[in-house]
């Protein structure tokens, strides 16, 4: 198998980055894998905290054989967190022609670098398919599987080719037409998931990623269970704010078949999810949106505009 290189994107936050490399080490392939861990500069205006921190970053990284071989890029100055990841993705992958892609807050099962690596190759020639990815919501699926899903994309933890990261757009064309149009804001979103709020996030590269992917019709590949989960949702990363999330790790491993349709099952069991529980009851069998409901999608939708969780 032509395994793909990892990169691994780091800034200020080193008990994150220890937790992140320590679970790496640990899946199988890595003492088979390259790892390419960025490090981003201090910003001008950076505290005596930061700069420890950045400091004890670039130590870090360079304390341990992580993979069979580590390359380590320290950036002189602040990029700031898309930049860096937008020139580092585009760099290694543009070299290799595949990629694993990880930030300094997720943990990875044994089994992430195997499920990303057969995912690339099995699905290599689709060309509808655009990502790989290892993250799944705590939903109950009943089952052990892979399966195709139009959101295509996921940032925390996932894979490309390079065919497919060459259509990536630094500019959202149709910004105002999808926040403005209802029928296409709600294609654009996910059920409940305000995605159309994201865009306006100058420091989200995963965003336009997944605009990137949407103007292509793309689709990703998805894990029943999940084999990474984010331990920076503690207001400690850049876009994410202090949130509770049911998270659980999958240790399984999960045999892929190449699939060439949307698994309608699965897709609206996430669909599901993000209704944020039953929205209708049915009332003289009319449906109806719960006051409640229509409430809590209100302040949820707000908390998604604070926090542009992306």
């Amino acid at each position: 198998m032509n395994l793909a290189p990892i990169v691994l994107f780091v800034y200020n936050r080193p008990w994150h980055t220890e937790q992140t490399l320590n679970a790496l080490a640990l899946n199988n392939l890595a003492d088979k894998s390259v790892l390419y861990i960025y490090c981003d500069g201090p910003k001008k205006d950076a505290s005596e905290e930061d700069l420890k921190k950045i400091n004890e970053i670039s130590q870090l990284v360079k304390s341990k054989q992580w993979c069979k071989e580590v390359v380590v890029i320290q950036r002189d100055d602040n990029l700031g967190l898309a930049k860096n990841v937008i020139d580092g993705i585009t760099t290694v992958i543009n070299k290799y022609g595949r990629i694993i892609v990880l930030e300094d807050d997720l943990i990875t099962s044994p089994q992430f670098l195997t499920y990303c690596n057969e995912g690339l190759e099995i699905y290599k020639n689709a060309s509808n398919v655009y990502s790989i990815n290892g993250y799944q919501f705590p939903i109950d699926f009943n089952i052990s599987d892979t399966f195709l899903c139009p959101l295509a994309t996921s940032s925390w933890g996932w894979a490309t080719w390079k065919e497919k990261w060459d259509c990536f757009q630094h500019d959202i064309e149709y910004k105002d037409l999808i926040q403005n149009h209802n029928f296409l804001m709600n294609r654009f979103n996910f059920a409940n998931y305000d995605f159309a709020s994201m865009i306006n996030n100058p420091k989200s590269w995963a965003i336009k990623w997944y605009y990137s992917v949407f103007i292509k019709n793309g689709l990703g590949l998805f894990v029943t269970k999940s084999l990474v989960i984010n331990i920076g949702l503690d207001g400690s990363g850049e876009n994410c704010g202090i949130e509770d999330v049911n998270q659980n790790l999958s240790k399984e491993i999960f045999f892929i078949k190449l699939e060439d349709k949307i698994n309608l099952k699965r897709y609206t069991q996430m669909l599901d999810y993000f209704t944020n529980e039953k929205l209708v009851k049915k009332e003289n069998n009319v449906l109806r949106v719960s006051l409640k409901s229509k409430i809590k999608r209100y302040f949820q939708k707000i908390k998604r505009r604070i926090f542009l969780n992306f």
